[in-house]
């Protein structure tokens, strides 16, 4: 392997678990040796372990652009997937070689044939390895149920994966939970490689409390502001935890506050602010994407980590706070039929998952676990390991590179006349 170039589309000054994401697999990449080029967000100016990344692409991965209900998809899929293929030829393609990995850790429908298109424009002889991280599986989503022609996301996942395939045979397709691989190996027809979610922070040096830091638990909610995450959930969580002894006080990140106020997560929004002006010793709202060591410094200095998320999406995708406070042997609340909650089994983790997902379950479970604190801690610390062991950059790449078909052997020069 000469060079990998690692190509996030979601690496912008927000930062947040993208950067952190990109950052352990760069550290892991200098550790082995192999030189790395970042490409990230035009404008972006996060520096990521030392590495500046190049400033190529220059829309959200979740952008739409489309405006007929009836082919948003079809419209979605040529338009995009035309300016990320705009955005792949800022790249100089005179820096590849057979030899060379391209990485895409965040790819939809909608970016991924434009790779193939891209790919299929340069000189066969100095194509480079692909590998493409699917993480979310947006034809499932809620919020595209009630749409026309749905399904054609699929098709077009397909027909994008089978193309990149076609132009390339050395890609990797992947995905971070099994059950995601599953699914994508039935959509696409293809072998689907599971990899770890590379989030884990124990590396990293753990604040020191502060002084006459508070004797009730903290709990904290943290990450992207979403119904997803269950942010819709939490004034309720917060009143029935009231009653407890000692009673917990709550930690809650607003990352995109203009968002919430004007969608539906805005009467929850408002009832939180609320509180967090009423009883600002008990719910303590954090505005804003956060930088690396205030975020960390959070997760360091939680009790319980509160992961509300929707099965809808979480039943298949993995949790970047998950992955980071399982990795920080945390005590964590979880939703049912969630990833999260399956590898809380699995890894035998210091885990709650609620009954259903709703607030009453959570806040039940919420209360079970702080009544099992002591325990659950323990069994965290003994778990965190292995988990640690098998959900890192090391462990991604010791198994992509393992997977990655061998360059083609360079064809002999002629022999003078």
């Amino acid at each position: 392997m000469r060079q990998i170039h690692l190509c996030d589309p979601q690496l912008h000054d927000q930062g947040g678990h993208y950067l952190s994401h990109d950052a352990q697999l760069v550290r892991d990449l200098q550790r082995r040796g192999l030189p790395v080029r970042l490409y990230g967000r035009v404008g972006a100016t996060v520096d990521c372990e030392g590495v500046t990344p190049a400033p190529v692409f220059s829309h959200d991965l979740f952008q739409e652009v489309a405006r007929d209900p009836l082919v948003w998809a079809v419209e979605n899929f040529h338009a995009v997937n035309q300016a990320f293929l705009a955005d792949l030829g800022r790249i100089d393609p005179g820096g590849f070689t057979a030899d060379d990995l391209v990485y895409f850790p965040n790819l939809l429908q909608n970016q991924l044939h434009a790779v193939a298109l891209w790919l299929g424009q340069l000189p066969a002889a100095r194509r480079p390895a692909v590998a493409v991280m699917l993480r979310y599986l947006n034809h499932a989503m809620d919020y595209v149920q009630g749409r026309a022609n749905k399904d054609l996301i699929a098709l077009y996942y397909r027909f994008a994966a089978r193309a990149l395939a076609a132009v390339q045979p050395r890609t990797v397709l992947c995905s971070d939970t099994r059950e995601l691989a599953a699914a994508y190996q039935q959509i696409t027809g293809l072998p689907v490689l599971e990899l770890p979610n590379p989030m884990d922070l124990s590396d990293r040096p753990a604040p020191v409390p502060a002084a006459g830091a508070p004797a009730a638990p903290t709990l904290v909610y943290l990450g992207h502001t979403s119904a997803l995450r269950g942010l819709q959930f939490l004034p309720e969580i917060i009143e029935r935890c009231t009653s407890l002894t000692p009673r917990p006080r709550f930690i809650v990140q607003v990352q995109d506050r203009a968002a919430a106020a004007r969608g539906p997560l805005a009467p929850a929004l408002q009832r939180l602010e609320q509180m967090a002006a009423r009883t600002p010793e008990r719910v303590r709202l954090v505005a804003g994407p956060l930088p690396a060591a205030d975020y960390q410094a959070l997760l360091q200095a939680a009790d319980l980590v509160l992961l509300p998320y929707s099965p809808t999406f979480y039943g298949h995708g993995s949790s970047g706070v998950f992955t980071e406070a399982a990795s920080l042997a945390k005590v964590i609340v979880v939703s049912p039929d969630t990833v999260p909650a399956r590898q809380g089994r699995e890894y035998g983790l210091g885990v709650v998952t609620a009954a259903a997902w709703t607030a009453l379950a959570m806040a039940e479970a919420v209360a079970a676990a702080l009544r099992d604190r002591v325990g659950l801690q323990a069994k965290a610390a003994a778990a965190a390991p292995r988990f640690r062991s098998e959900q890192c950059a090391r462990a991604l790449w010791d198994q992509l590179l393992a997977a990655l078909p061998p360059a083609p052997e360079a064809s002999p020069a002629p022999l003078p006349a």
